[in-house]
């Protein structure tokens, strides 16, 4: 009875996206909400335009944040079978969008995910034809793993976040999100707490099998780049990158130190840099700011803003030290994309999602922030500490990040001896 009227909320919700995408686009915008609702409508229809062979895996990512872990996982079944075709939604506009103007060599199909109803589960199975699928974090689709269950295809969680705040615990949805578990073949957890969880609601094929966004973190670091724009504006003095920041509270935290200090140095890479976004970040500071769009290099200000999105993972390595957006929800941003640089990082109080964030903080590299005071003492410490202080965060950093390497080789041996 439950599924029946999630499937009917599904479908309802289905029949709402179609009406809605019909509209004009001077009624709809063009911003997320939009290419969300032109891409629900089209997502069948792109996803017939994979070309499945005999060995096919399918990724979905709930956005960008998620792609992150899938990639390094995608580079190694591709390393390791030359033969494997790989197909890749997202929910979210974000991860489609980014991967048109970067695509990934190793996604042979990147699109939209349809809404979770039974007939489209079927119709995306029988494009896809996947061999194994593979889910990141939280994503717990009750038709869709049904559909793989029944066709008895090995299907993965990774990087895995189970609290007792999941769907499945809840009293009007949750015994079909419960069932739904099963479908899982294994589920590889970044933390006990999370197979504990599990094993609560009688999951047993669950473990702690590390992050591959650590591999995909340290990869980027080794890979070769260059913006001679960004490298003139940090190399002049040190640089404090606030990457990620949300309009809102990440704003309101370091807003009063860039106001109380235009003599340093600050790039900000904000999360959305739509017009009405990068607005809102130059209102909140008095001092002078450019776009990096606009950046000369005989500029005299100290405060860039970045103004194009999927770069931050590589325009960390330029800072002295690093905030990370998102802390003050439960969507704190990647923590390891500054680690492998061995900044020292700040991030906001939420870290509840977040194990490595915990874990660089018991390791004293990174350190929370709830207050503009509290984050200024913290920029005061390092725009002033002294060669050797960043030296040994550095070192604690990388040997941290090495140590925590190679989840994406034990998953995909996994994956692979399951076919």
């Amino acid at each position: 009875m439950r599924k029946t009227l999630y499937s009917s909320a599904l479908r309802a919700t289905k029949g709402a996206v179609a009406a809605v995408g019909t509209l004009p686009g001077a009624i709809i915008g063009s911003g997320k909400t939009s290419l969300f609702l032109r891409g629900q409508k089209q997502a069948l229809t792109a996803a017939r335009t994979f070309k499945p062979g005999p060995l096919n895996f399918w990724f979905h990512c709930a956005s960008l944040g998620e792609y992150a872990i899938a990639r390094p996982l995608m580079a190694e079944i591709k390393r390791r079978r030359h033969d494997a075709r790989i197909a890749l939604t997202f929910f979210s506009s974000t991860g489609v969008e980014a991967l048109k103007r970067r695509p990934n060599p190793d996604a042979d199909f990147v699109g939209y995910l349809p809404l979770d109803t039974p007939a489209n589960a079927r119709r995306l199975c029988d494009c896809f034809r996947p061999s194994a699928a593979l889910f990141m974090v939280s994503e717990y689709w009750p038709n869709y793993l049904a559909e793989l269950k029944a066709r008895r295809i090995p299907t993965y969680l990774v990087s895995c976040i189970f609290t007792e705040k999941a769907p499945h615990f809840s009293p009007v949805f949750g015994p079909v999100f419960r069932r739904s578990l099963q479908a899982y073949t294994r589920i590889f957890c970044l933390s006990q707490n999370s197979v504990s969880t599990l094993a609560k609601l009688g999951f047993d094929r669950a473990e702690v099998e590390g992050d591959p966004l650590v591999d995909n973190a340290l990869r980027i670091a080794e890979t070769p780049w260059h913006s001679p724009e960004l490298h003139n504006f940090c190399t002049q003095g040190p640089t404090l990158i606030c990457g990620s920041i949300h309009n809102g509270a990440d704003l309101d935290l370091i807003a009063p130190e860039i106001n109380a200090h235009p003599e340093r140095r600050y790039l900000l890479v904000p999360h959305e840099v739509d017009s009405a976004s990068l607005n809102r970040v130059r209102d909140a500071l008095d001092v002078p700011c450019r776009l990096l769009s606009d950046y000369i290099p005989s500029m005299p200000e100290r405060v860039l803003i970045v103004d194009s999105v999927g770069l931050l993972a590589y325009i960390y390595r330029l800072g002295t030290m690093a905030y990370v957006g998102g802390g003050f929800s439960r969507q704190l941003h990647s923590v390891l994309e500054p680690a492998v640089y061995g900044l020292p990082i700040a991030f906001g109080p939420r870290t509840e999602r977040k194990v490595v964030a915990r874990l660089l903080l018991k390791l004293g590299t990174a350190t929370k922030t709830q207050t503009p005071e509290e984050f200024s003492a913290w920029a005061d410490r390092y725009f002033n500490a002294p060669t050797r202080e960043l030296a040994e965060i550095r070192r604690l950093a990388d040997k941290f990040c090495h140590h925590q390497a190679g989840a994406t080789s034990r998953i995909i041996s996994t994956v692979l001896a399951g076919l």
